[in-house]
C-alpha cells in the first residue's frame, strides 16, 4: 500500500487550518487548532490519524505514526441514531413492536421513553405513516438536523451525492423521487423549520454515510447511525480497520499494522463477498467504482472468490477486465468467453441454489459438490457454505463436540482452515470471523486431545498449540463488546480446565 506524503504539513491535523495551532503535549505527532484538539485526544489516548487533502480525491485519513494491529485509531460519537428496517419498531429503543403500540402524544411507534423520540414527537404528530422506511427516514432527518453546532459542522463536511440521487428512477422507498414525495414534502407540510434544501442535504448525507447499529447496548441492529468522523474514511475491499458500535459510541481499531503515511480504510461491504456480488452495490449505493487492488485483480488476490467453471474444459472463467462492469468473462484454459450478463446470471443461479438449501449439515454437505459443477472450489458462496458447516458441526441441538465422530471432527477443522487460508488474503488480520473460526479450531483440538492417548511431551506440545490459538482469538475479540470479551474469557477458561 503506497504512502501519502506528510512532508511540509503545517496545518491542523483535522481541518488544515494554520491559525492558533497547538502541538499535542502528549505525543507530538500532530498539531491542532483549538476546535479539533478533543478529536485527537478524546479520552486518555492520542489517536494516531490525520487528514490530508488530495487533489481529485478529497479528504484522506492517514496514519500519523506507525500503528500496531489492535490499536485504537478513531473514536466517534453518533450525530444521529434512528430506525432503518422494514418492520415496525419503537422509535426510541428500536425493538419490534405491535401495530397498536404507539406514543400517547403523537401516535408514532413507541414502547418506551428516552432521549431521542421527543425531537420528532411534536413535529410529526398526525403523520401519514405510509411505509415504515419513509417514516423512519423522516425521523432520521429531524434527528440529524437537531445535532449541536460542533457536530453539525462535522456533518456538513460529508458527501450527500444529491446530484446522483436525483437521477435515480427506482421504485424503492429510498430512491430519491420517493424520498422527495413521501418524506421531504411531508416534512415541509408539517412545518419543519429548516429549509427543503437543508432536509434534502441531510437525507443525502444519512443515506450515503449511515452505519448499521442498535439504539441500546446489546440491542438488535434495527437502525443506523451517522458517525461524522468515521465517515471520512475511504472504502477499500482490503480494509485495515474494524469498527465496534455500542450505543451512540464507535471505536475503530487497526486489524493489521499500518505504516506512517499509509491511508486508513474502512470496508463498505462484507469482505466475504466476491467482487461479482459487491461491486454493483458501490455504484448504486455510494455512486463510485472501487478500483482497489482486489477489484483490479480478476482472481481477487489469488482467492478466486468469483471464479466460474468452464463447461468445456473445466478451467477457470474470470472477467477479462475486472474494473469494467459488463466485461466479457474468459476461460484461462480453452479461451472460451461468455458475456458479462451471462456470468452474472450464472452467479445468481448459484446463489438461488444456496438460498433454497435447508440449513442442516446433511443438506449443506450435499450442496457443495452440486455447486462445484458450476464454480471454483473457492467461490465465495461455497466458502460461505463451508463456514456455516464449520460452525454447525458440534454446535447444533443434535450435535455436540463430544458426539462428533473422528471424521466429523477432522472435517470441522479442515473447513475452518480452508476458510482462514482463502479469506485471510482479503479479510486480513484480527477480524471477527477469524476469531470465531479459530475458537472452533481450539475447541476441536481440545476434543481431539481428550480422545487420544498421548505422552506427556505430546500433550504439552498439543496444549501449547491450543493456548496459542486461544491467545489469537483473544486479540480478535478486543474488537468486540465488553460483554462478548467477558463471555469469551469464561469460555476459554472452561476449555482449558475441561
Amino acid at each position: 500500500m503506497s504512502l501519502l506524503s506528510q512532508d511540509n504539513i503545517d496545518g491542523c491535523f483535522f481541518c488544515n487550518s494554520t491559525t492558533q495551532l497547538h502541538p499535542c503535549d502528549y505525543c507530538e505527532n500532530i498539531q491542532s487548532c483549538e476546535k479539533h484538539l478533543h478529536i485527537h485526544r478524546p479520552s486518555n489516548t492520542c489517536l494516531p490519524f490525520r487528514i490530508l487533502f488530495q487533489e481529485g480525491v478529497g479528504r484522506c485519513v492517514v496514519a500519523a505514526r506507525d500503528i500496531l494491529a489492535g490499536e485504537m485509531v478513531i473514536e466517534d460519537k453518533a450525530a444521529m441514531i434512528g430506525p432503518a428496517c422494514r418492520e415496525r419498531v419503537c422509535l426510541e429503543c428500536l425493538a419490534p413492536i405491535s401495530e397498536d403500540t404507539g406514543c400517547n402524544s403523537c401516535g408514532l411507534p413507541l414502547c418506551c421513553e428516552g432521549p431521542r423520540h421527543h425531537l420528532e414527537c411534536q413535529i410529526m404528530k398526525g403523520w401519514k405513516v405510509g411505509s415504515n422506511l419513509s417514516l423512519y427516514l423522516a425521523v432520521c432527518i429531524i434527528r440529524g438536523l437537531a445535532a449541536d453546532g460542533d457536530t453539525q459542522e462535522l456533518v456538513d463536511g460529508l458527501m450527500d451525492h444529491l446530484d446522483d440521487r436525483r437521477l435515480d428512477d427506482g421504485e424503492d422507498d429510498w430512491d430519491w423521487k420517493n424520498v422527495e414525495c413521501h418524506v421531504i414534502d411531508q416534512l415541509v407540510e408539517f412545518g419543519v423549520e429548516h429549509s427543503k434544501l437543508a432536509m434534502e442535504r441531510i437525507a443525502g448525507v444519512i443515506l450515503t454515510n449511515n452505519v448499521s447499529c442498535a439504539a441500546i447496548k446489546g440491542g438488535k441492529e434495527n437502525g443506523f447511525g451517522l458517525f461524522p468522523i468515521f465517515s471520512i474514511l475511504s472504502h477499500s475491499c482490503l480494509a485495515n480497520t474494524r469498527r465496534l458500535v455500542e450505543g451512540d459510541k464507535m471505536k475503530v481499531r487497526a486489524t493489521i499494522p499500518i505504516k506512517k503515511g499509509q491511508e486508513i480504510f474502512n470496508s463498505y461491504t462484507y469482505p466475504e463477498l466476491g467482487s461479482v456480488a459487491s461491486r454493483t452495490k458501490f455504484r448504486t449505493s455510494w455512486y463510485f467504482d472501487c478500483t482497489c487492488e482486489r477489484c483490479a485483480d480478476p482472481t481477487e488476490l489469488g482467492t478466486f472468490l468469483s471464479c466460474l467453471k468452464c463447461a468445456g474444459c473445466e478451467g477457470c472463467i474470470l472477467p477479462a477486465e475486472p474494473l469494467v462492469y459488463d466485461s466479457a468473462w474468459v476461460c484461462g484454459g480453452c479461451g472460451h468467453s461468455i458475456a458479462g450478463e451471462e456470468a452474472m446470471d450464472r452467479n445468481l443461479k448459484i446463489k438461488i441454489k444456496c438460498d433454497e438449501c435447508e440449513e442442516n449439515i446433511e443438506d449443506l454437505e450435499k450442496l457443495i459438490p452440486e455447486l462445484l459443477k458450476f464454480c471454483h472450489p473457492n467461490h465465495y458462496l461455497i466458502m460461505q457454505t463451508k463456514k456455516n458447516l464449520a460452525l454447525m458441526y458440534g454446535n447444533t441441538k443434535n450435535t455436540s463436540m463430544t458426539n462428533l465422530t473422528d471424521k466429523q471432527l477432522a472435517r470441522k477443522v479442515m473447513l475452518c482452515q480452508e476458510w482462514l487460508e482463502v479469506l485471510g488474503k482479503v479479510d486480513r488480520g484480527f477480524t471477527l470471523t477469524r476469531g470465531v473460526l479459530l475458537e472452533e479450531v481450539a475447541k476441536s483440538k481440545l476434543e481431539n486431545i481428550k480422545r487420544n492417548d498421548m505422552t506427556k511431551i505430546q500433550l504439552l506440545m498439543e496444549m501449547k498449540g491450543v493456548m496459542k490459538l486461544v491467545k489469537e482469538v483473544g486479540k480478535c475479540k478486543q474488537f468486540e463488546s465488553e460483554e462478548e470479551q467477558k463471555q469469551f474469557a469464561m469460555r476459554a477458561k472452561g476449555m482449558i480446565l475441561s
